[in-house]
């Protein structure tokens, strides 16, 4: 990121962080492990946070903290991995769901870090940890009829898949592109959020005699 990154840009990037973080607490009380899912969240919006402290230092500051920016897959896939377990749990009505296999994942992806000396395994068990949260909270949302939920689910992937094309445009540091990627990235985080209510609302209902 150049050093000419406005600050207005800056400070909107904590926008998506706070919306995914309320979604995804959300989404946390719907299975066992509430609290630990509940952790999770917490985690994956620490990611969130760091990177956006790392830009608004960077812009308003001129202050460029390496390990901030680097700190985003870490703690989303730790996070990721605590939710996952819970909203599995979810499907498996309520029933607990091993730690193991959560933890040897991380394991191994931090073993690939070390091994190829990058962040790169640790991207691929994000991406594929956020990826599933949105996959089984549609799931969930089926089962209790909530359709508008499903509808946002899927609207939020597709926007978050977006992002993919718009990080490898060759004008991708143009201020132009940059307002684009995080509109679409705080469209995506909303739809999640709006997602993660319908379900636990239509939950709510369902269990209200």
């Amino acid at each position: 990121m150049t050093h000419d990154y406005p600050v207005a840009l800056a400070v909107e990037d904590f926008v998506p962080t706070f919306l995914a973080l309320a979604g995804f607490w959300l989404l946390a009380g719907l299975g066992p492990h509430v609290w630990w899912g509940r952790a999770g969240a917490v985690l994956i919006g620490a990611g969130g946070v760091a990177k956006s402290v790392w830009k608004l230092l960077v812009a308003g500051f001129d202050v460029d903290l390496p390990w901030l920016e680097a700190s985003l897959f870490p703690l989303m896939a730790a996070g990721a991995a605590l939710l996952v377990r819970t909203l599995a749990g979810a499907l498996r009505g309520g029933r607990p769901v091993p730690w193991w296999p959560f933890a040897l994942a991380y394991a191994a992806a931090v073993a690939g870090c070390v091994a190829v000396g990058s962040l790169r395994p640790m991207f691929f068990l994000a991406t594929t940890g956020v990826t599933a949260l949105s996959v089984l909270g549609a799931i969930l949302a089926g089962r209790r009829r909530a359709w508008g939920a499903i509808a946002l689910f899927a609207l939020s992937f597709a926007l978050v898949t977006a992002l993919v094309p718009l990080r490898s445009h060759p004008e991708h540091e143009t201020l132009t592109v940059q307002w684009i990627e995080q509109s679409t990235n705080t469209a995506a985080q909303l739809a999640l959020l709006v997602a993660a209510w319908l379900t636990v609302r239509a939950a709510s209902s369902k269990e209200q005699p």
